[in-house]
């Protein structure tokens, strides 16, 4: 996880929110926080979504060592359910499509 590297591809206000984690072997996990969702978390429940976005992808961050192909999360309010709680690595990984 040393040379695990972390960049924001997409972050204009009207757009899903796009995030990309890197391993040292190039391959990455590009993870969608969906527009929609971003939405519910801010206004409906009141709760941050920065720190969302952050808990999320500090949790993603032990799949990306071991990742052998490029993947993809879209994150949205079907697989986070109403607690608005972060995806465990176990459960996230089942949602990852190859790319």
């Amino acid at each position: 996880m040393d040379n695990t590297v972390i960049s924001k591809i997409e972050s204009r206000l009207e757009h899903s929110k796009v995030w990309k984690i890197s391993n040292q072997a190039g391959h990455y996990l590009e993870v969608v926080f969906k527009y929609d969702l971003e939405n519910e978390i801010r206004n409906i429940r009141n709760f941050s979504f920065n720190r969302f976005e952050s808990e999320q992808l500090n949790a993603l961050l032990s799949t990306v060592d071991s990742l052998e192909q490029n993947y993809r999360l879209e994150l949205s309010q079907e697989n986070i359910g109403s607690g608005y709680l972060p995806l465990s690595a176990d459960k996230a990984r089942s949602c990852f499509t190859a790319i």
